[in-house]
């Protein structure tokens, strides 16, 4: 069951517009757009899900990802980026990502199916 998402995203705009879809849905959502924040958030609660952004401003989203793992390995995290390649979703694979998520259009209808097989599971 995914209660508490975290998005972790350094375009503010895009944070919002998912904050307030996911809120819509019935989930508690916090926000970081940049490493310190995501500390602080980690360390003072236990997410189910986070949305990663695969390049921030101050820490590559591959790196923060392995530190993610480190904190929690139950937590589920997806990638979003523009800049998904290849070699970027099979990194992230390796590195424990659920899922990796492309910024366009379809965005938020292809979160919504994945968070549903995450909660069916």
């Amino acid at each position: 069951m995914i209660n508490r998402i975290l998005i972790v995203d350094d375009e503010l705009i895009l944070c919002n517009a998912l904050r307030y879809h996911l809120l819509n849905k019935g989930y508690e959502v916090e926000i970081s757009t940049c490493y310190q924040e995501f500390q602080e958030k980690i360390n003072t609660g236990q997410f189910d899900l986070m949305l990663l952004d695969l390049h921030l401003n101050d820490i590559e989203g591959l790196d923060l990802l392995k530190i993610a793992r480190q904190i929690s390995s139950e937590m589920k995290i997806i990638m979003v980026s523009s800049y998904l390649d290849q070699n970027n979703i099979s990194m992230a694979k390796e590195l424990g990502a659920y899922e990796c998520v492309r910024k366009n259009s379809q965005m938020f209808q292809v979160l919504d199916q994945i968070i549903e097989t995450i909660e069916a599971q």
